[in-house]
């Protein structure tokens, strides 16, 4: 079009034809209409409009109406009937609906007002459809549910010491008769001095729900409350008050029974180098802090002390996301071997056992007795076997409050358990060489608080062991019998130091609880990665050894 303009500009004007403004035209119309977009087929637009869905138009929730309403000593009766008046609401209220009603509130719907008098003044309403019913205010029923296992768990934690115990020999005789005598020694303790801490916990969580509800609604005019603990129903019969404190007061109870803590625990045994025979230094603690980050207790309570001058049985708490520094500054003052790196969770005030090791059995008492028949005397020994632990064993009892501190009490007990033979004289004549247990006990007993996410150490239980170290001289030492003339040896005593430590993490979303599942997955896999090199690496040997 512009070049037919442009041509028309430099000519002389003469008169169009109709067959060139035909021809003008048509090309005007062509252009125009190439300068549109063209319309896609009728297929292509039914598949990429969406389909109108009515249903969600349906759904859409009708808006209420809001208003202000004040009254003062209003008959409640017209009070309830004048809220739906001009309004396609319907009311029905309940001839036993007495008493006056006073109230200010602004920009309210009709179901916040009902349920504001509920709360205020108890009378209760339903609602079905566009009908509310109104009913009294006087004692009902209302039945609650609550989630909690129907159990009683009883727990039990005790570190004993016992200095000796002293005893006397008592005989006891039976009848006898010219067929059988029978005679039995036992080995009673008259006293015994020492120390005990013992901690018990118990958890009878419906009879002490019951309880509580009974004290909330009391048991006057025929309150009464029953709990179905199998099921976790309870049924309440109060007044309308009461049962909503009942509610709140279950609302509570559940918050605080249901808060989850995952607790990450590392048993360390640091074989001490010669610079730190004394122990751990743990001032290297606080450097990989601030001050403020590291708290140091003995006993439970929290004290202002110089790490380096610790001394004893421990505990402390720092602001740490995780194990490894403490690792790495274990490495620098001794030989790190990781005992047990258990991980366990529980929910609020309930106690966590962890145990790795086995049970051997010894004997820790026994009775002989002697019976005569024809003149032939016949002895038989009766021998009692109880079980032994030897491993690690860690039991944490968490109390979480509603700003993820947790305090803890924590018993961590190593016991290594060797088998001692003892000589028992049981007759004039006769000696019985019985295998007992001679146990190594290494535990402790405290209580810490710490944030979710802080490390919680337990140090400062030592012990003490002898190692033979050989030095001989190259070629001549491996001679047989004349090689013991080129050999040292000599007993060293070793220091180790028994480290716990435990990072509590509170679980408040799913989110959280999804990260500490994806990290108990990825060790998994450390694992199986490990033994699968492991075993290539084994078959590799075997192949070049081949």
């Amino acid at each position: 079009m512009a070049t037919i303009l442009l041509i028309g500009g430099c000519t002389t004007q003469k008169a169009i034809s109709d067959e060139n403004m035909a021809s003008i035209i048509d090309a005007l119309e062509e252009s125009k209409n190439s300068s549109t977009i063209p319309a896609p087929p009728p297929e292509v637009s039914n598949t990429l409009l969406p389909k109108v869905d009515t249903d969600v138009l349906e759904s859409i929730p009708e808006v209420e109406q809001r208003f202000d309403i004040s009254v003062k000593s209003m008959d409640a009766s017209q009070f309830f009937m004048g809220l739906v008046k001009g309004t396609d609401k319907n009311m029905v209220v309940h001839p036993d609906v007495t008493g006056d009603i006073s109230l200010t509130l602004a920009d309210v719907t009709l179901n916040e007002v009902l349920n504001t008098i509920q709360d205020v003044f108890g009378y209760r309403y339903r609602r079905q459809g566009n009908t509310y019913q109104v009913f009294p205010a006087k004692m009902r029923t209302q039945v609650f549910s609550i989630n909690y296992l129907d159990v009683v768990r009883n727990g039990n934690s005790r570190t004993s010491i016992n200095s000796g115990e002293s005893g006397d020999l008592g005989t006891s005789n039976s009848s006898a008769s010219s067929d059988d005598a029978n005679n039995s020694s036992q080995q009673k303790s008259v006293g015994s001095s020492g120390s005990e801490v013992r901690t018990d916990s118990q958890s009878d969580f419906w009879q002490n729900l019951s309880d509580s509800l009974s004290l909330i609604i009391g048991e006057e005019n025929g309150r009464k409350v029953v709990v179905h603990a199998h099921s976790g129903v309870i049924v309440v019969h109060a007044m309308p008050e009461e049962l909503l404190d009942v509610q709140n007061y279950l609302n509570t109870i559940e918050n605080v029974a249901h808060r989850l803590v995952v607790l990450e625990a590392k048993v360390i045994e640091v074989t001490l180098n010669d610079n730190f025979q004394t122990g751990i230094n743990w001032s290297s603690l606080v450097d990989l802090g601030n001050d403020e980050s590291v708290q140091f207790s003995h006993s439970g309570s929290n004290v202002t002390a110089n790490a380096s001058t610790l001394g004893g049985i421990f505990a402390a708490n720092a602001n740490l996301q995780d194990f490894s520094a403490l690792l790495e500054m274990f490495k620098t003052q001794g030989d790190v071997q990781v005992l047990s790196s258990p991980r366990i969770s529980t929910v609020n005030n309930q106690k966590a056992v962890i145990k790795v090791g086995q049970d051997e059995y010894f004997v820790t008492d026994f009775d002989t007795e002697t019976a005569i028949e024809d003149g032939v005397g016949s002895q038989n020994i009766d021998v009692s076997l109880t079980p032994f632990f030897s491993g690690v064993a860690l039991d944490v009892l968490p109390q979480i409050d509603g700003d993820d501190n947790v305090i803890l009490h924590i018993h961590p007990a190593i016991s290594e358990v060797m088998e001692e033979e003892k000589n028992i004289k049981i007759s004039t004549n006769a000696d019985l060489s019985i295998p007992l247990a001679l146990s190594t006990i290494r535990e402790s007993d405290s209580i810490v608080r710490a944030r979710s996410g802080q490390v919680v150490v337990v140090g400062g239980l030592m012990k003490n062991a002898m190692r033979v170290e050989e030095s001989r001289t190259p070629a001549l030492g491996d001679i047989p019998i004349l090689g013991e003339l080129f050999r040292n040896r000599r007993e060293i005593e070793t220091k180790s130091e028994l480290v716990i430590l435990l990072r509590p993490i509170v679980i408040h979303t799913n989110e959280q609880w999804k990260g500490q599942l994806n990290n108990s997955t990825e060790r998994f896999d450390d694992i199986r990665t490990s033994k699968t090199s492991r075993s290539t690496t084994e078959d590799e040997q075997e192949s070049l050894e081949q």
